[in-house]
């Protein structure tokens, strides 16, 4: 309500601009915005919504491709059967981590691509603003609905199922139940992780949308994931970083 009352002067729509229908569970005040107003908004934090999730996918599927060849090649070298099951137990869960990661991406990542090409050539075209408004609109709330699945609970209760089933191939096959304790609890803490470094910048965005609070800050991200390089003075690197 305060956002509104403060950017409503500014984002208020000029006499003959395009007006066009509200999202559902829009506010009025969404409705009085103007159409080009509302479609640069959506433009843009479509755009900047796929630039995080694009970090954040790539970032993970790195960092298990990593683990998954580290596990395959200790698995390799390995003469014990029981730790090479253990290292091949490792690898395979990585590797869904990877697979589950390019297999079911965040969406805005996809419809961002398409939405920047079918923008330019309707806007070229000289399409009408209210079908390309209800066009990006539709996306905007199918990337929302992705972003929230990716932390629900159906994505927490299958890292805890995949990782206990892991470990239990280890204590059940091979009496190994140190490492069942050890495997287990190390992907479970390594998948939450990679859940709560999920971008839901969409989410968020989909709410000040609807509020019609164009010009409002969205809240700030509940956990971040970033590389930082790191300069010393006999060489260098990078620092996997948390931020909260």
């Amino acid at each position: 309500r305060i956002a509104i009352a403060k950017w409503g002067p500014i984002l208020a729509a000029p006499a003959g601009a395009a007006q066009c229908r509200v999202i559902d569970g829009g506010t009025p005040a969404l409705g009085a915005i103007a159409a080009e107003t509302r479609l640069h908004w959506l433009d843009q934090h479509l755009h900047s919504g796929a630039a995080r999730a694009r970090i954040w996918a790539w970032t993970w599927r790195a960092a298990y491709t990593g683990i998954t060849l580290g596990e395959v090649g200790l698995a390799l070298l390995q003469e014990d059967r029981s730790q090479r099951a253990a290292d091949i137990v490792g690898g395979v869960s990585s590797f869904i981590g990877v697979a589950a990661n390019v297999i079911l991406p965040l969406k805005v990542m996809g419809d961002q691509h398409w939405w920047a090409r079918h923008y330019a050539r309707e806007r070229a075209a000289g399409a009408d603003p209210c079908a390309l408004l209800n066009t990006a609109e539709l996306l905007f709330i199918r990337d929302a609905e992705s972003e929230a699945f990716g932390v629900g609970p159906l994505v927490h209760v299958g890292n805890f199922l995949i990782n206990i089933a892991g470990g239990l191939v280890l204590g059940l096959g091979y009496n190994r139940w140190p490492a069942f304790a050890y495997t287990s609890l190390v992907g479970i803490l390594v998948g939450e992780v990679q859940v709560a470094t999920q971008p839901t910048d969409v989410v968020e965005d989909l709410r000040l949308y609807r509020q019609g609070a164009l010009g409002a800050r969205p809240n700030p991200p509940r956990l971040g994931l970033a590389l930082a390089p790191i300069i010393l003075r006999d060489g260098g690197g990078a620092a996997l970083t948390l931020r909260w």
